[in-house]
Order: structure tokens, then sequence, then C-alpha cells
């Protein structure tokens, strides 16, 4: 009969932890809270000397001795073993060449993953050493999410490092004492909940309608993962943070509000929220930067910036994000729960990194003598999120954007840089600058991607228009839902298709450039189509409602002076001297022709004309 492991402590899960448990048993296939990170080790390395140093980071740190037991029991608990050995895995790949030693290790890291974790049974960190050349190395250190969190990860790296150089030196290592993760879950424990869940029902209220990336509307599943990535100059970092400085802030608050802003104009509002990843280690808490365990945690950013310039906008951000400190340690599940929107309040998250890993490693680099370095450091992570943007800091702002293509469109996550290029180079020219006034891209800019982005070279190269950034979009996102109706739907493709035919049937009756037309619809396909074709055909229109007597519908045809009335099959024509045509879509799915070479309107062309009561 096996011997039962000796038990050193038993306490609660944290907030987060019990949402991580019940995520990954609710879909044990998921890989969200699996990471896995790997670096190159180039040296002399002393195998059993490793062997024997991981053990001691093991003794060291109580999470890494940690079971979560969560069957039969009436709630789950974190059971902290006295002795849990590390077995470190060694595989000699140096016979091969280097193109099968890169396959033969990426497909270690992948059956890595596809074997996750068992959080009741298994040792929840695995160390791997795949050796490549008699003085190069690939370590992999695999663990679940539940037991640490990224600033963790050079704390354990750091250690692990000095105590491989003092036994190698034939001495003990000196370590200063830290406190076991049983610490924070007993100041956890004394936390006030209900002031906590009041805070955030203040903070959210009255946020009723969700600031999201643009999606899809259309989803058929989440689609593979893809990553864009860029880089904000040296001297433009510099500029943020001397905005950031002047503000009382810190450069990811000026991130941040810029992120916020960003939302506010996709959404057309002056309010928006996202979630971002804090660190959530309470600073009451005694040596808390230096004890391992899960602390993060996710939080919405509200960013209001109704009447306020970008400096006052940081400012406030700032100001908001030292009240929230207090609270940061609140569940996010529970933090929806005070909101309107519930699960929508937030759909991605933004992470900024402030101590990188890397760069901490390169650091111990110069200033150890292990025998060693360590260079190529890589982390791979996953969330529940199907977008989330992590920035790492330096000299220059690094930006990843991870996402789901079959959630968000390609096209439009990579146009987020020039959108918050051209911000950032708006802001720091005039950190005073109204958010109001504040706008995605430059006049100069907007035009040249119009003109990129119209298949049919109907969009004005004189400034945007209204249907030239309808077809900009239908380039983007062809095959995304433009329309919902009673009975259907069309995709941006669709709708941009029938209004080109219907723009031809214009052009071929004469509607050229500011020629009225007049349109009798209710509001329908119909109506949306006959708009959209008029301003395509150059022309201007004039709605009609045809609820109104038929004796001022006469009167404003008139009165406008429309060459030509469209109208809605079904709904009777006032009297008209000009020509009328039906918007027949079934006649418009059947027609081949659309419009080439129009007389092309521009910003300053007439666009509508509107009749109120009695005036225009």
């Amino acid at each position: 009969m096996p011997q039962q492991p000796e038990i050193q402590d038993i306490y609660p899960l944290s907030f987060m932890q019990e949402g991580m448990l019940f995520h990954s048993l609710y879909d044990e296939q998921s890989r969200a809270y699996f990471e896995q990170a790997s670096f190159t080790i180039n040296g002399q390395l002393d195998l059993d000397r490793f062997q024997k140093s991981m053990d001691a980071v093991f003794d060291r740190y109580e999470i890494f001795r940690t079971t979560f037991i969560y069957k039969n029991v009436a709630k789950p608990r974190q059971v902290v073993l006295k002795n849990r050995p590390c077995h470190v895995h060694f595989e000699d790949i140096s016979h091969l060449n280097e193109r099968e030693k890169e396959h033969c290790t990426e497909a270690f890291k992948e059956q890595d993953k596809k074997r996750g974790f068992d959080l009741q049974s298994d040792v929840l960190m695995r160390i791997s050493v795949l050796k490549w050349a008699p003085e190069r190395y690939v370590c992999i250190w695999s663990h679940h999410h539940i037991l640490m969190d990224g600033w963790c990860l050079g704390i354990i790296i750091k250690d692990f490092l000095h105590i491989y150089q003092a036994l190698g030196e034939g001495r003990l290592p000196y370590l200063q004492p830290v406190q076991p993760y049983g610490t924070y879950i007993k100041w956890l424990m004394q936390q006030d909940r209900e002031e906590a869940a009041a805070y955030w029902k203040k903070r959210l209220q009255h946020f009723e309608k969700a600031s999201s990336l643009p999606k899809r509307n259309e989803q058929v599943s989440e689609g593979e993962l893809q990553q864009v990535t860029f880089t904000i100059s040296e001297k433009e970092t510099s500029d943020l943070q001397k905005i950031a400085a002047a503000s009382g802030a810190t450069l990811n608050t000026v991130f941040q509000a810029l992120w916020g802003i960003l939302l506010q104009k996709f959404n057309r509002c002056d309010d928006a929220v996202f979630g971002s990843v804090v660190s959530g280690r309470p600073s009451g808490l005694e040596d808390v930067e230096n004890i391992v365990g899960l602390f993060i945690n996710t939080i919405p950013i509200r960013v209001q910036s109704k009447a306020l310039s970008f400096s006052g906008l940081v400012s406030r951000i700032q100001k908001e994000m030292t009240e929230a400190e207090a609270y940061s340690y609140f569940p996010l599940y529970d933090i929806q729960a005070q909101s309107a929107l519930k699960q929508e309040l937030i759909d991605h998250i933004i992470v900024f990194e402030n101590v990188p890993t890397q760069q901490e490693i390169e650091g111990l680099n110069q200033t150890g003598s292990f025998g060693f370095s360590v260079e190529n450091f890589a982390m791979a992570e996953e969330t529940n999120y199907g977008c989330s943007v992590k920035v790492i800091p330096g000299r220059t702002l690094f930006v990843r954007i991870n996402f789901r293509t079959g959630l968000y469109e390609p096209g439009l996550i990579a146009e987020i840089k020039d959108y918050l290029q051209h911000m950032i180079s708006a802001v720091i020219s005039d950190p005073s600058l109204p958010v109001s006034k504040m706008t995605l891209l430059d006049k100069d800019k907007t035009q040249k991607m119009v003109a990129e982005y119209n298949t049919t070279g109907a969009v004005s190269a004189l400034a945007p228009t209204l249907h030239g950034l309808f077809e900009r979009q239908a380039a983007l996102t062809p095959d995304r839902t433009a329309l919902r109706f009673s009975g259907g739907s069309l995709t941006y493709a669709q709708l941009n298709m029938y209004a080109n035919r219907l723009a031809a049937r214009l052009t071929a009756h004469g509607i050229t450039k500011e020629s009225i037309v007049g349109v009798l619809s209710e509001r329908s396909p119909d109506m949306l189509t006959a708009v959209l074709a008029v301003l395509k055909a150059g022309g201007a229109y004039v709605p009609l409602d045809p609820a109104y007597p038929e004796e001022r519908l006469s009167y404003m045809l008139k009165d406008s002076g429309a060459a030509l009335l469209l109208t809605q099959p079904g709904l009777k024509a006032p009297v008209f001297s000009g020509k009328t045509l039906e918007v027949d879509m079934t006649a418009l799915a059947n027609e081949e022709s659309e419009y080439h070479s129009l007389h092309q309107a521009d910003s300053d062309s007439l666009a509508y004309v509107i009749y109120t009561s009695g005036s225009t």
C-alpha cells in the first residue's frame, strides 16, 4: 500500500484560482491556463546540479508542492505537501541535424501542451531539458497558471540560477526567507467583499453599452490564433513618458487612455470599458513582491473622456486606478455582476508587462558566473479572450495583439497600429488636445486608405465620403453581416453589390454629380440600397416618408428639383413629372452590370436634401 504524503498546510483557493479551476474542469481540452516558457542555455550544464537546484526551488516555495482537491469535498482546497519531488526530464537530440532539432523541439513542446495537467494528482510544473550540442541546451518549463503568474517566473529563474551557482562553488546558497502563498490567502479572506462590491457597482454605474473592438458578425468558429506586432519608436516612447510624468501618471496609464479613445472612436461614444490585467499584489502585505503564487486579476478600466483633454484624461485614469487598487483583488465575475452588462462587460484584455523576464535574465547573464548564459526566452500562453494586447516597455514600446480569426478580421486588427500611431503623434504634438477632436487617422492617411481599399474606384481622391467609407469596410470585411432585417441579412459584399448595380441604372438614366433623387421607402434593405446607390452615382437623395400625404410628397419632389424617384415595391408613387424606378432587389440580384466610373462626389458635394415642417 503506497504511503500517503505528509501534509504541511491546507487553505482555500484564491478567487482567481477558483475561476481557473472552474474553467479547467468545464473545458478539459482548453489550453487557456497552460503556461510554457522556453529558453536556450549556452555553455556547460551540470545536469545533476540542475536537478538539485530545482529540488531546492521546490523546497523553498510551497506553491510547487501544492495539489488542488476538488473531488468529494464541499469546497475546493489547496493542500501543501511537505515533500514533492521535481523530476527533470532530459533528452539528448544532439545527433539530429539543425532542422530536425527544431522540428523535434517544437513537437516536444506541442506534446507537452497536449498532455496538460491533472490538478488533483499531477505535479503542476514540468521541467525538461533537450540537449542540442555539448554546450547548447533548450530548457522547457511548463506549469498550470493556477500555480503562479508571469511576475513569479523571473523570481523563480533568479533563485534557481543563484542556487545553481552556489552549488557549483561548493557552498550552500544564501537566499532571504520568503513568505508562503498562504500568507496572501489569509489576507484575502479578511477583506470586506461587500465594500468591494459597492465600489465596483458605483464605478460601473450607467455603463450600459459594450465598447468592443469590431467583430465579425458571422462567427462560424473561433478560428486560428494570429498575432499582430508593432513597435512604438524610442523617441515617441520618451515623449509619452514625459506626458505621463507631467500628468502624475505612468506610461501604462497613457497607453490605457489611448486604447480607451480607440474604442470610443470605434463605437462613437465618449465612454469605454476594457479589461486590464493588474498585479493584484496588495502593497500592505509584507514582502509581497517576492511571494510566489497567483495574484494577478483582470479588472475593468473605464475611460470617460467627455469634455476632457488628453492630458486631463490621463490624470483622471491615474486617479481612478489609484482608488481601484484597494479593490483590485475582487474577482472579475463578481465585478461583472455589479454592472448592467454582466458577462458582456469586457471581451478583450490589455497586459502591460512592468518587468519583462527576458530583461531580468539578460541582467543576470552579465552579473552571474553560472558557466553558461541564458538566451531566447519565450513564453507561450493563451487566455479565454478572443483578443488580448500585451505591451512590453523598454526604450521602445513593443505591442503584441493576439486574436482569433473567427472573431476578428485580420485586416482590421492590423490597422490598429496606424490608428494608435496617428493618435500618439497627435497627443505628442499637443497633450492638451481635446479628446473630442482626436481622430483615428489624419486626412492624408484616410484618403490613401480609402483609395487602397476601394475596389471600384468610385471613392473620391479628394476626401472620404460616406459611401467611400462603406466601400472600404466592404473591402476589409466582405463576409461580415452589414444588415439584418426580418427574414434575412446581407453581408457588406452583398449590400455593396446591390448598391453598385442600382447606381449603374441611375447613371444610365442620367443621374450625375449633385443630381437630386427622391427615395420613397419604409425602413428596409431597399431604402439603404437606394441611398448608397444615389451617393455612389454622385447624386443627392431626398428621403420621402410614405406616410406623408401625396400632395406633400409631390411638392417635395418638385421643390427640390428631383430628376428621378426611387420607390420601394408596393408603394404608391406620388404625382411626379420625372422618371420613376422601383428598387427591385430580385431584379438587381440577376443583373450583371455594376458601375465603374461615375461622377465622383467629394466631401463638399451635396449629399441629401431634407424637409422639416415646411422648410428645407
